[in-house]
């Protein structure tokens, strides 16, 4: 396919985006600098850095007497994340954000626990797998747009029309045609968690016990009540309904979860193991992938040039028909531009590791209980491994480029042997549900000085993101 004009204009003509980095100063050994600190970090944690972590490979601080270390070397975060990740656990902060909602699911499980989930939910991932998932994920976005067809409001806030979007693709992929949830109550509850538990402050940050009874766990119970109800409340009826006629059962990820076994020891997982994974593949699943549309279209929105030439494939790859899971090989350009905008704004900013026992990163020794910080926010816009790491340019990721970018410098679904289990699930969907969206509707933001990503455990529009819906002819 040809280059259109505004495809090959150069970077220099293009505007920059809308909501830049943030570099406010880094705390001083100071009281009064330090609960600063933890109020930035509680309000927003991309406030919480000065502007040196987005020029050095690794920046060593100390806070409360903690070593803390913010790493963008590349080949730092390959040893963290692949060639030593033994040494590397999930940081503290990290898992006690997550364990209340996702218990011990392969998010947060550890060691031989984590090993023998990861053997036996492999399968329900495996490429035939998920390529037959792909007319629920589109039916669920025509589904969608016919909602829209017949509603006469031109703007929508499209942050909780994508999270409403996703789930229901969850749930006719892990619960079938049969079950469902309440997509609206399940969305509150994730938003309530994470706007709670997900926050970064100082009682999180001192490490204080479970049982400890902060606010933020508090406000929190009630969405942890509703998460494991709900959920133990399916899988006890599809055991139920396996138990009394298995070829009824639907071939979901659920009855996959159920039924699985792992392949080394025959066992297969208990009720607690499926309902601590069926949360997290919700939680991570419909969180992050309603979250990198949201980027996607604000990009679009920002970069006309760029929604030209995605409509451009469309139709000399659809023709204006539905997308199938044979079409997303072929959406090159589509798929170029949902990369470039997880690179900017990557669905989980944050990730957290502890050093365990000694060892040595970028040529400095480690001491265990080093706190380690791999940010793909970080390490997304780092100069000295980005060209002009501020401009939107989805040529970054072109058939012949992509493949010269350091494989540790670009992780949004994380990298190693804990990489998302469902990037594959992630990366189809997002591709068809674009595809679907944009041969309808042309997106633009009504107030884009307005939006302000957000991160605690995701990266969101804070406020949400309105645009204006204008059906394309």
């Amino acid at each position: 396919m040809s280059e259109t004009p505004a495809a090959s204009q150069p970077l220099r003509d293009r505007k920059r985006p809308v909501a830049p980095v943030l570099f406010p100063e880094p705390p001083k050994p100071g009281w009064r600098d330090i609960i600063a600190f933890f109020n930035r970090a509680r309000r927003n944690l991309l406030t919480a850095f000065g502007e040196l972590p987005y020029t050095q490979p690794i920046v060593r601080r100390s806070l409360l007497g903690t070593p803390i270390w913010i790493v963008s070397d590349p080949e730092a975060v390959k040893r963290i994340l692949l060639d030593n990740v033994a040494n590397y656990p999930k940081g503290g902060q990290q898992q006690r954000r997550l364990k209340p909602a996702v218990g011990d699911g392969l998010l947060t499980a550890g060691g031989e626990s984590w090993r023998w989930q990861r053997r036996t939910t492999a399968p329900a991932f495996q490429h035939k797998k998920i390529v037959a998932f792909a007319p629920a994920m589109t039916a669920a976005a025509e589904e969608m747009l016919k909602a829209w067809d017949g509603d006469d409001a031109a703007e929508r806030d499209i942050a909780p029309e994508m999270m409403r979007l996703t789930y229901d693709v969850l749930s006719r992929t892990v619960f079938g045609a049969g079950t469902r949830t309440d997509p609206k109550k399940m969305g509150e509850a994730f938003e309530l968690y994470f706007d709670t538990v997900g926050r970064l402050d100082l009682a999180a940050f001192l490490n204080l016990p479970e049982w400890v009874p902060t606010l933020g766990r508090l406000r929190a119970r009630p969405a942890l009540r509703y998460f494991h109800g709900e959920i133990g409340r399916i899988v006890a009826e599809r055991r139920a309904l396996l138990a009394r006629d298995a070829s009824a059962a639907p071939e979901d990820l659920l009855t996959m979860l159920l039924t699985a076994t792992d392949p080394e020891d025959g066992r297969p997982m208990n009720d607690r193991q499926v309902i601590d994974n069926v949360i997290t593949f919700i939680g991570a699943g419909h969180e992050t992938t309603a979250n990198a549309l949201c980027w996607t279209l604000y990009l679009l929105s920002e970069y006309p040039w760029a929604d030209e030439r995605v409509q451009s494939e469309l139709r000399s790859v659809l023709g204006g028909r539905t997308a199938t899971a044979e079409d997303v090989g072929r959406l090159t350009y589509t798929r170029q531009v949902l990369e470039e905008a997880m690179r900017l704004y990557p669905p989980a900013p944050f990730l957290g590791r502890e050093a365990a026992a000694t060892d040595e990163l970028g040529g400095h020794p480690v001491k265990p209980g080093t706190q380690l910080l791999v940010s793909p926010w970080i390490l997304h816009r780092h100069r000295a491994l980005w060209d002009e790491p501020e401009l939107f340019d989805p040529e970054r990721f072109a058939p012949g480029k992509r493949e010269a970018i350091h494989r540790f410098a670009y992780i949004p679904f994380g990298a190693g042997p804990r990489i998302c289990i469902g990037m594959a699930f992630a990366m189809q969907e997002a591709v068809l549900l674009l595809a679907t969206m944009l041969q309808r509707y042309r997106f633009t933001v009504v107030s884009p000085e307005k939006i302000d990503p957000h991160a605690s455990i995701t990266l969101r529009p804070r406020g949400g993101m309105t645009m204006r819906l204008e059906r394309r002819g």
